[in-house]
């Protein structure tokens, strides 16, 4: 492969000066440099392929640190990522039925809710899901606050004739009940090739990088899919996964048996592509689970068989993420951490908490000696009403390491720009105020956020996260200028190429 130049662009590199210069080389995976057009042409050589940006942006590949990926690729979705109205929520809808081969039911499992459209709020009905779906089972999930099927899937799922859902078409019972009515799902025909196309729906939004932190639904089939992917070179999304426990275990036999299980593993085994590098974000449910206004409630036997399988987490050199997102709950998971701090310092392993909307000030201070990060997620921008203010101004005065996420594909949406968008404005997509401006982000911090921080989360610092030589050439060619255009434009942003490990896996160099 010759060496290939990007020229007469903005190179937004994201590195600790965040310079912008206007060109970057890069040879094979790598970027080899930066600099002024007339400086790459130079360093690249006679033989180098050379394309002229036309002025467009560039910007490293977006980050999320928290995404259910693995989970998104187990069924074919029909997406409502930041669709702004019912008619045009019904349309994505009858689109994507129109697409679907036969045999395969109309699904989309959350990312939206009927509070990000502007004007009409009304929850869809059984009866708009027969006339877009017909005969094909449907079912549309809002985050997991509840679905809304067609009668087609009524009755594929057996739901009795007297039970009020035949009518409505109305699936209640938040997480536990929508988790339940998933699992039922028939798998896809051909998982490798559902697996294909969610990582194309991600790059084609902009992301080249995801932690992924496994939780409840996940089947072992769709781990061994994106590892046979990797394994032939196939990925096009950089997949960073965990040790975890999605069964909800309890009791001092699960917690022996999980920390057997950490004991014989070994973190950072895999490659750029593909690895498993912390134990989380579930590994003890009944200690840290929890969810906004509902903090965990352990007993003194489950706080000390979590304290069993974190003492033996640091032991063993394994980096933690821990589900944790109220005060009380919080408090919990620092007494822990401090406690196995205490049997093998934990910060050369960058323990995390993840979600984290309950951090306070005084979390920050006892993070700072453990070296603890927090994985923030933009879940407020879907509801407002529902989510506590995000400590974003916080954080960032913090000093300490953090990061955005989403908590994506079914609690959250997981379009990174609308996730920047949030964060700069601080608005929901339904237009209410999630944050006051002085605790928003400027575009700078936010990018930051998405990019080189996020990067240093993961243990890859040395090789994502910004554009600058040794690097791997995970960019983004923007559709316009992240920096410039006017604030409520971030979240339309669009890339027009994607690359990862130097080579396009969304969109085309030629047609620039």
């Amino acid at each position: 492969m010759a060496p290939l130049a990007l020229v007469n662009g903005k190179i937004v590199t994201v590195d600790e000066r965040f310079s912008i210069t206007s060109a970057i080389a890069l040879d094979g995976d790598r970027i080899t440099a930066t600099g002024t057009s007339a400086e790459i042409l130079a360093h690249a050589g006679r033989g180098a392929e050379v394309v002229d940006l036309g002025g467009r942006t560039v910007i490293p590949g977006l980050i999320d640190n928290h995404n259910h990926v693995v989970r998104a690729t187990s069924q074919r979705e029909v997406r409502l990522e930041g669709v702004r109205s019912r008619d045009a929520a019904l349309a994505a809808l009858r689109a994507g039925a129109a697409d679907l081969p036969p045999g395969q039911w109309l699904l989309t499992l959350g990312g939206w809710h009927e509070e990000q459209w502007a004007g009409d709020r009304r929850e869809l009905t059984r009866g708009e899901l027969d006339a877009v779906a017909g005969d094909r089972p449907a079912y549309i999930q809002a985050q997991y606050d509840h679905a809304v099927a067609n009668t087609a899937w009524l009755a594929a799922a057996g739901v009795p004739a007297a039970d009020e859902s035949r009518a409505t078409g109305r699936i209640s019972g938040g997480l536990v009940a929508l988790n339940h009515a998933a699992a039922t799902f028939p798998a896809p025909a051909d998982q490798e090739t559902t697996a294909r196309r969610v990582l194309s729906w991600y790059n084609s939004l902009g992301l080249t990088t995801v932690f992924d932190p496994g939780g409840v639904g996940v089947a072992p089939p769709s781990y061994d899919t994106i590892g046979d992917l990797a394994s032939r070179g196939e990925l096009t999304l950089r997949v960073l996964s965990t040790l975890g426990d999605s069964a909800g275990g309890r009791g001092a036999a699960h917690a022996a048996g999980f920390a057997s299980l950490i004991r014989q593993a070994r973190p950072f085994g895999g490659s750029l592509w593909y690895d498993r590098i912390a134990v989380g974000e579930i590994y003890y449910a009944a200690f840290h689970w929890d969810h906004a206004g509902s903090p965990p409630r352990p007993s003194a036997a489950d706080i000390a068989a979590a304290q069993e399988i974190l003492d033996t987490a640091a032991g063993a050199g394994w980096p933690v993420q821990t589900h944790s997102v109220t005060a009380q709950g919080l408090d919990l998971v620092f007494d822990a951490y401090e406690r196995a701090n205490r049997f093998r310092p934990v910060r050369p392993l960058r323990w995390s908490v993840t979600h984290a909307e309950g951090i306070t000030a005084a979390h920050l201070e006892r993070a700072r000696p453990l070296g603890v990060t927090v994985q923030l997620r933009s879940q407020g921008v879907i509801r407002a009403a529902t989510s506590a203010p995000a400590p974003l101004r916080l954080l960032r005065d913090s000093g300490l390491s953090w990061g955005l996420g989403t908590d994506g594909t079914r609690a959250a949406q997981i379009n990174p720009f609308i996730t920047l968008w949030w964060a700069v404005t601080g608005q929901s997509l339904g237009g209410d105020r999630t944050l006051e401006e002085p605790l928003t982000l400027t575009r700078e911090e936010a990018l930051i956020a998405h990019t080189r921080s996020n990067a240093h989360l993961m243990f890859r610092e040395n090789d994502l996260g910004a554009l600058r030589p040794g690097l791997l050439a995970d960019l983004l060619i923007l559709d316009r200028d992240y920096l410039t255009v006017p604030a409520d434009e971030i979240r339309d942003i669009t890339p027009l190429v994607t690359m990862v490990g130097g080579r396009p896996v969304h969109g085309s160099l030629t047609s620039l």
